[in-house]
Formats: C-alpha cells, structure tokens, sequence
C-alpha cells in the first residue's frame, strides 16, 4: 500500500518567429498578482472537511471508519460480490492515499502553522494505520489466494499489481513468524529514528574558532555552507574541509541506518539492503546497478578529466595573477573554477535575463505540450478556503473536451515550505467504475522569489520543465488501479518524463519558444541561445561523474561493503574516498574530509540515488531517437504520451521498449550517457 509521493495551440511554432504574450492570459497570471478570494471556505482541495485544522483529526476518522469496513468486506466475501480483491484492495489503497496524500502536501507547504502541525499529526495516523493493514497477515492471504481462487477472472495487469500488492505485504514483514515481526518493527523505528536524525544534522553549521574566523574573514562563528564560490583558494580549501570534516556523530548515525537496513533486509529475504531496493526497477538487481555506475565512471573518465585539465589551466592564470599556487585541483575547487570558466568562455548571459520570467515559460511550457501531447492547460478560478496562499494558481489540464486532472502551482518561496523543488501526488486517477474515473490532482511546489513579474534562471527555468514534466506524467496516467497510476511507478521510470522535459528545455528551437522577453515577445536571438546552453554544457562530463561516484557510494554502502561498515573494519569516510579515487584520482581531497555525511539523500532514497541517471541516459535515448530530430513532433509526443498513461501498469523496461522498440541494459545506457556527453563537448567548441 502506498504512503504518499514526493512529481494552446497545436500548430508548431518555427524559432524564427516571436509571439506577443503581452495579453496571452498564462504569461499575465503568472506575471501578475492574485486577487485575494472572499466568500464561504469550501476547505482545501475543495474539502469541506479541510476548513480549518480541525478537520484533519475528523478526516483521519473517518478514514479509519471506512477502511475498517472495507476490510471487512475484504476479509467475508459474500456470493453476491462481483469485485475482484485487487480491485477491492486497491479501493482501500485508494481511500487512504487520498486522505494521507492531501496530509503530507500540506505539512510541507501550509503557511499556517497550525494547519501544518495538524497535517503532521494526521501524517503519522495515517502511517500507523499503513503499517497496521500492511502487517494483517489475514489480509495478505486474502490476496495472494485470490490469484488462485479467482484466477480466471484476472488479467497479466492484475496480476501484476498483487504482485505490487504482495511485495509491500513482505517489505513489512507480515510472512513473519511473531518475534521476527517484532524484530522487523522495532527495526523500522530505528531506521526512522536514524535516518532523520542524520538528514536532520546534514544541515547543521560548524561552529568555528576564532582563529578560523579570521583565516576565513568571516563575521559569523557558525560556517553554514563550504564557501566553495570565494575568490581565494585557501579559503576554498580551509572552508571545504571544515565543512566538510569528519563527524562522529554522523558516523555513529549513518552506520546505525546502515545496520538497520541491513539487518531489515536479510530479515525479510534479501542479501543486502541494495538487493532489496532493486524490486521493480530497470536494472533489476544490485549487481547490474553496479556494472551501470562503474561503467559510467570507466566510460567518461577520460573526458572528465580534460575538463579537470580545463579548470587547472584557469586556475594556473588566476593563480599568476594573484599569486596563488595553481598546481592541482582541489575538491573544493571545482565549483568555482567551473563557474569562472562558464563566465569566461561563454560571457554572463546578464542580457538575456529579460527573456526568462515565470509566466513567458509557462505559456512557452503550455504551448509545447499543446504541440506534443495535445493537451491544453488552462487557468482556473479557485473556490474561496480551496488554496494555502494567495500565491497559489490553479490550472486545470484538458486533452480536447476530457478533462484530464487539476495541477495547482505553489511556486512562490515561503519560509514554511519544506522539501524544497518537488511534486506532490494528491490524488491519483483511477477507475471507479467503467463509466466513471477519478481525477488526478498534483501539487507542484517551487521556491522562486515572490514580485511581478517573476525573474527565473536558466537553472529555475529547467527546474519548472522538470517539476511539470512530473505533474504532465500524472495528468496522462490512465489506469485502472491507483496504485499504479502516473507517476506511481519504479523511482527511476518515474524521472524520465521530468528528465525528457530538460532536453526540451535545453534544445535552442524549444528555448527560442518559450524565453521571450515579457514586453515586446522578442525571443532569444539563435546565437543566444546557442551560446547558453553550450554554456549549460560545458563540463558535464566532470559532473556527471560526480553525480556517479555519490551513486555508487549509495549503493555499495548499502549493499556490497554494509557488512564490513556494519563490524567496523571500513568507516564511510574510506568508503567514499576511495571511489572518489577511483573515479577521479587526480582531484586532491582530505582524507578525512566526509562529504557523505553531508549527503541527506541516503535517507529517502536508500540505494536508488542511482536512479536519476538512469533516467537521464533513459530519456536521451527516447529524445534522440524519437524528438531530436523535430522537437514539436505530434507523432511522438502521441507515442510519449501513450507510455506515460500506462503509470507503472507494465514494468519499467516493457514501456521503455515500446518507445524505443528494445529495452535497454546497462551497457546500453552507459552508451547513451556516453554519446550526450560527446554532443555537449561539441556544443562548447
């Protein structure tokens, strides 16, 4: 059973021609202000039981009264029922996800405290009742005996999903015997305990000396970042390593998490922790997310190294003039030396600011999905107590006359807000009956300055494709079962679609279409934005190594080496040092600098960190092979379109074959990550 998850015009438009968006009604909301609504409070997301805080106590009773009765009729089928027990199950999935769904949105985004402590608190009702119904051993073989006693009224999908259905019941540990069931419990709550008191004190600040205040010249005794984009290196490196340093503390925690999970997973069945969180992907197993990972390594090595040589020329210059040793380069080098280099070879790109406000990529971004998908994206009035802020618009999402799904856009920054840049799955589609589905709902929340209009980065600009790319993935599922649908699906299927929208994005015929400037519709000139996505480009080797080497730390860490960090006999710190070696022998670290346990992702992502760039070397196979050629294709966006409707209704690979007409291993996308890297390097030359 699932918790909750943390996602115009048809003709084509050519980059020759540029639109006046001074009235087009996207770009001048999202520009603009948002009148206050007044009138009688019809309660969040229009639920008359979310008018105040209150309600979420209310809510969660009656939740629990109706699921009490569902697994009733679960649990004493009578000869008139009809329904399968999937299907029931899946109903009672259903009737949970929604309530607790609404629940983690807005304790993560609720401006009033009041409204977010209650939604916590619903939060953890809903997760006790999760865990009770996932560990009802009655229940459990209520469902896995229906895949025989009512096998012939089951299809291959059906199937499929009690499978799903099965896969939760024993990462419970419901097949237990009764002291192993205890056993996986208490684990459980150290495994949370752990895990958030690890991500919680990723952020802490250190506390600095006197002395290295001054060393720093810093007017704070709390350092609360790496200071990796100052001016002088031994502040780089001084700051890098204090930051960065080795905590005990952390240590203590993340071996707890790591023996818990460990522990967890051989309870249940598996080798390690990495084994288990496999089920469902891609790759399939640990092993092969292996061979991924020190293939992509092995693979772009030598190209991330000649941009490491790149970054030590520029630091050899700035060092003669200021007279500073350039030699090597240091971890705590390379975010401001790529930054320099950016600057350097490509030029600020201060000119073209104009061009990127929230409301001309969002009509750019509705209009490409008009093109695509034929969908139409339209704004819509909400009703008075419906929305958390003011800031909040609502757009409701259309595919000709069927509506397809409500996506509401929080991208206003607020001190409350939690989570930073993500989507929020609030209500999933799903068939109730054969005439009657269930509208999606998802809740996109960014952190982008407040003002009128709003002024985005290119980085921002590619965050929004990414976000809605998730929200667009939602709005297309149609499946049968909940459980499955849109964005419901293995983590790293689940990113391709957000990860397709990047190279949207990053293609200079879709950027000329969607960065225009707010008052005249002039768009970029070609050569512009020629220049800003080479810039955007530029040493992408380098940091796609990166982003593998704290993959395969994820990975093995959980996985081939937890038992020898679980008895002691290797710390993290040597862990992740030395696959930063490996990967990158020739960039200088501190052998005690800890940059893992910085590292809050291993908590929510576990083993799967992976995922991302399977997704990315996913998604450039669809694009070259699909929409390269012509970005604003019907024909594929349709083939696109009609993969993502499938949610996690096929496994992974299946819905990648049907687009791509094979399914691709790990060498097959160590290749493609290969050949993207090889096209950015063209487009910086």
């Amino acid at each position: 059973m699932h918790s909750s998850q943390w996602l115009c015009r048809c003709q084509r438009l050519t980059t020759t021609s540029c639109r006046s968006i001074s009235n087009t009604w996207l770009t001048a909301s999202f520009n603009g202000t948002s009148p206050k609504l007044q009138g009688r409070s019809v309660g969040l997301f229009g639920n008359e039981m979310l008018k105040d805080p209150s309600g979420f106590k209310s809510l969660n009773e009656k939740v629990r009264r109706t699921s009490a009765q569902m697994v009733q009729n679960i649990l004493t089928p009578s000869a008139s029922r009809t329904d399968t027990t999937v299907k029931l199950f899946d109903d009672l999935s259903n009737e949970i996800c929604c309530a607790a769904d609404v629940a983690e949105c807005i304790r993560s985004v609720h401006p009033d405290p009041k409204f977010a402590q209650a939604a916590e608190e619903s939060m953890i009702d809903f997760t006790e009742l999760v865990e009770s119904l996932n560990t009802k051993r009655e229940l459990y073989d209520a469902v896995k005996m229906s895949l025989t006693t009512e096998k012939s009224k089951l299809s291959d999908m059906d199937r499929r999903v009690i499978d799903m259905f099965l896969a939760d019941f024993a990462m419970s540990g419901v097949h237990l015997p009764s002291d192993q069931r205890q056993r996986f419990v208490d684990l459980s709550g150290e495994i949370f305990e752990a895990g958030s008191a690890f991500a919680r004190n990723a952020y802490n600040p250190v506390r600095l000396s006197f002395v290295e205040m001054k060393a720093l010249g810093a007017r704070d005794r709390h350092l609360s970042y790496p200071m990796h984009n100052a001016d002088c290196s031994d502040i780089r490196h001084l700051a890098h390593n204090l930051y960065y340093a080795h905590s005990n503390d952390q240590e203590k925690l993340l071996r707890r998490l790591i023996e818990c999970r460990h522990e967890l997973a051989q309870l249940t069945g598996y080798a390690s922790y990495a084994d288990r969180a496999q089920l469902f992907s891609l790759l399939g197993s640990a092993d092969e997310v292996e061979q991924f990972l020190v293939g992509v390594i092995e693979e772009l090595r030598p190209q991330a190294e000649s941009d490491l040589l790149l970054l030590l020329d520029l630091k050899q210059k700035i060092g003669d003039v200021r007279g500073e040793s350039g030699d090597t380069v240091g971890e705590w080098d390379i975010s401001y030396l790529s930054s320099v280099y950016r600057q350097t070879k490509f030029g600020r790109h201060s000119e073209i600011d104009r061009f990127f406000t929230l409301g001309a990529l969002m009509e750019g971004f509705g209009q490409l999905v008009g093109q695509l998908y034929g969908v139409r994206l339209e704004l819509d009035t909400a009703a008075p107590g419906e929305l958390w802020s003011d800031t909040v618009q609502k757009l409701t999402a259309y595919q000709g006359d069927a509506l397809l799904g409500h996506i509401y856009c929080d991208f206003v920054s607020r001190p409350s807000k939690t989570g930073g840049d993500c989507h929020f799955t609030v209500r999933c589609f799903k068939m109730l009956s054969e005439e009657k589905s269930q509208t999606p709902i998802v809740v996109v929340s960014l952190s982008l300055p407040s003002g009128s209009p709003v002024y985005l980065s290119p980085n921002q600009g590619e965050t929004l494709f990414h976000e809605m790319g998730h929200a667009l993935h939602s709005m297309l599922g149609r499946t049968k079962y909940q459980h499955v649908a849109g964005t419901r699906c293995s983590t790293d299927m689940a990113e391709i679609p957000s990860n397709l929208m990047e190279y949207f994005f990053n293609d200079s015929r879709v950027l000329r279409t969607v960065a225009l400037d707010k008052d005249s519709g002039e768009a970029l000139s070609s050569d512009q934005a020629k220049q800003l996505i080479a810039a955007r480009s530029a040493l992408s080797a380098l940091e796609t190594v990166q982003q593998a080497v704290h993959a395969l730390f994820d990975l093995r860490v959980h996985g081939c080496t937890a038992d020898a960090v679980c008895r002691g006999e290797i710390t993290t710190t040597e862990l992740y040092n030395d696959i930063a070696q490996f990967a990158l022998p020739n960039v200088i670290r501190h052998p005690r600098s800890a940059w893992q346990h910085r590292f809050s992702h291993l908590v929510p992502y576990g083993a799967r960190y992976y995922s991302y760039l399977v997704a990315r070397a996913s998604a450039s196979l669809i694009w070259n092979s699909q929409f390269k050629a012509n970005p604003f294709s019907r024909s594929a966006g349709d083939r696109w379109a009609a993969v993502q409707s499938y949610g996690g209704e096929l496994p992974s690979g299946q819905l990648l074959a049907k687009m791509l007409g094979f399914t691709p291993t790990a060498d097959d996308l160590v290749t493609a990550l290969k050949r993207e890297i090889e096209d950015s390097s063209e487009k910086t030359q």
